[in-house]
């Protein structure tokens, strides 16, 4: 299915549950290579810097510049060793690229399109949270270089 033939259907405008949307996090160099799947959240920012600009004599902002962006963002899962093995350590973190994508879940309607993806990821810091009762969990922080929407990562890959 396209991605057209999502936005023109109910699905396109109707508010979903968290649950309905996957996770994945893939090596950028081979997209084939899941790292972890199925993540259990994705808290993304994406900041633009605003400059104001005031001049002497004047009695207030006259102007806003664009600055840098940046992306920072963390990927909480459960823990498997499997997936921990997947992930980098001092040894060879260097030069680990990651992608980050959401995509419409596989029980849902229109499963499998793509909704926003984040490219260029280095990861920042791996937590893992240990509690005698509950399941252990990684936390992964993330910077990244860009951000594509669905319709952007559409137009990106032909589909």
């Amino acid at each position: 299915m396209s991605y057209a033939d999502y936005k023109a259907s109910d699905a396109y405008t109707s508010k979903i549950s968290g649950a309905s949307i996957e996770i994945l996090l893939l090596n950028a160099n081979d997209p084939s290579e899941v790292i972890i799947g199925r993540l259990t959240g994705h808290n993304v920012n994406e900041d633009y810097e605003t400059l104001p600009i005031e001049e002497c004599g004047e009695d207030g902002v006259d102007e806003i510049v664009d600055g840098r962006h940046t992306i920072t963002g963390n990927l909480p899962a459960f823990f498997s060793p499997q997936w921990m093995d997947r992930l980098p350590t001092r040894q060879d973190f260097l030069g680990k690229r990651y992608t980050i994508m959401r995509r419409v879940g596989e029980n849902w309607p229109h499963a499998g399109t793509v909704i926003e993806v984040v490219t260029g990821a280095k990861l920042s810091r791996i937590g893992t949270q240990q509690g005698a009762r509950g399941v252990m969990t990684i936390d992964l922080a993330y910077t990244a270089e860009r951000r594509y929407n669905g319709e952007e990562w559409s137009e990106l890959a032909g589909t």
